[in-house]
C-alpha cells in the first residue's frame, strides 16, 4: 500500500504463477526462496521481486552410498510409478509424493551463483553439497550411527557469515561443523548419553545468537482427525539451549547445553526456512523473546493438515497459533 495525496493505492506484484507453478518451498535466505519441482527434482534460488532465477543440480544427481540407493519403478507405459530405497526396503513413495517424503531442507551460503547449497535428504537425512556451478550434488559429511538400527539424522544447518562454516545438529545433538566444500569437518558437541531417551517427536534447529551456539528443541504430535483419514500436526512445546563447550577443548564429551528463557529481546525463526534471529527494536512488529514457527513436520503430504504456524512467547510460557486446526489444509507449507 502507499499513499498519494489523500488516496490509498494498493500496488499488486506481478503474478508469480510461472516461476512456482508446481514447485514448493523448500528453503528461504534472506528473502530469497529455495523451490524444488516434482519431476525433476531441480532446486531454484528464486527472488520474488526481480523474479532472478539461479538453478542448482538435480537432486537426482546426488550418489548413492552405503545408506540409500533410490530406484524407479516403472509402469507398462513407461511412466514412473513410484519410487523405492533399495537398502530401505520399508521405503516406497508414489512419484507424487517423493519429493515431499524424501527431502527436508535445503540451506544457503549466499543467493548468488557462487554460494554453496546444502540439502538434508533420505531416510537416514544424510547431508549433500551443491554449488550452482556443478554438475551434481557431492556427499557431505557422516556421522557413524550408534548401531545398525540407529541412524544419527541431520534436522538442521545453519551457515556462519563470519566463520564461512556451516553447522549441522542431528537427532541426538551432535554438532558438526564444516567448510564450504564440506571439509576441514569438526565435531563441536558430542550426542547426548543416551540416544533411547530423546524424544521421537522432537526435532532440533540450530542458530547463533549473540556469539553463543543454539539449540531449539521443537515437539510435533501428530493427531489422528477421523475425517477423511486426515492428521493433524501440532507443536506442542518448544525449548530453548545455550550450548556451553567444555574448558578443555579436547574434551568435547564434557560439553553441555544449557537451558535458558532470555533471548536478549530477540525472537527466532524456524521451519523449512534458514533459522535467524531478529531484535525486536530492527523488526518493531515482532514480539521480543518469542519463537516464531510454521509447518515442519517430520511427514508432510497432503494427508496432513498443515496449520502448524505460530509464536511461542518463553516469557509467559504460551503459545499463539496463526492458523485455526479446522481451517483450509495450508498446502505447501509455509515458510
Amino acid at each position: 500500500m502507499k499513499k498519494e495525496g489523500d488516496v490509498d493505492c494498493c500496488i499488486r506484484f506481478s503474478s508469480l504463477d510461472s516461476h512456482i507453478f508446481g514447485r514448493r518451498c523448500f528453503g528461504s535466505k534472506d528473502g530469497w526462496l529455495v523451490t524444488l519441482d516434482q519431476t525433476d527434482l531441480q532446486p531454484r534460488l528464486f527472488n520474488p521481486l526481480t523474479k532472478t532465477e539461479i538453478s542448482l543440480p538435480s537432486l537426482f544427481t546426488i550418489p548413492e552410498d552405503q545408506w540409500h540407493r533410490i530406484k524407479p519403478q516403472y509402469g507398462l507405459d513407461g511412466h514412473i510409478e513410484f519410487y523405492y530405497d533399495e537398502k530401505h526396503r520399508s521405503f516406497a513413495a508414489d512419484a507424487e509424493s517423493f519429493r515431499d517424503l524424501y527431502f527436508h531442507k535445503i540451506v544457503l551460503s549466499s543467493n548468488d551463483p557462487f554460494g554453496t547449497a546444502v540439502v538434508v535428504y533420505g531416510l537416514s537425512k544424510l547431508l549433500a553439497l551443491a554449488k550452482p556451478s556443478d554438475n551434481a550434488w557431492v556427499l557431505g559429511p557422516q556421522l557413524p550411527p550408534y548401531h545398525i538400527d540407529q541412524f544419527e539424522e541431520f534436522e538442521d544447518v545453519y551457515f556462519h557469515e563470519e566463520e564461512q562454516m556451516f553447522y549441522a545438529i542431528t537427532h541426538f545433538s551432535a554438532v558438526l561443523a564444516f567448510d564450504l566444500d564440506g571439509k576441514n569437518v569438526k565435531q563441536v558437541c558430542q550426542a547426548i548419553q543416551d540416544p533411547l531417551t530423546t524424544n521421537s517427536s522432537c526435532r532440533n534447529y540450530i542458530a547463533f545468537l549473540s556469539g553463543n551456539l543454539i539449540k531449539i528443541t521443537r515437539e510435533i504430535h501428530c493427531i489422528d482427525m477421523t475425517v477423511d483419514e486426515k492428521y493433524l500436526q501440532k507443536t506442542t512445546n518448544i525449548s530453548i539451549f545455550k550450548f556451553v563447550p567444555a574448558m578443555d577443548a579436547s574434551y568435547c564429551s564434557s560439553s553441555q547445553w544449557i537451558s535458558i528463557r532470555d533471548l536478549g529481546g530477540c525472537s527466532l525463526f524456524v521451519g523449512y526456512n534458514q533459522t535467524f534471529s531478529l531484535h525486536h527494536t530492527v523488526a518493531p512488529g515482532i514480539k521480543p523473546n518469542c519463537i516464531y514457527f510454521t509447518d515442519h513436520a517430520e511427514v508432510t503430504t497432503q494427508d496432513v493438515i498443515t496449520c502448524d504456524a505460530g509464536l511461542f512467547d518463553l516469557h509467559n510460557d504460551c503459545f499463539q497459533f496463526f492458523l485455526d486446526s479446522d481451517s483450509q489444509s495450508n498446502w505447501p507449507p509455509s515458510i
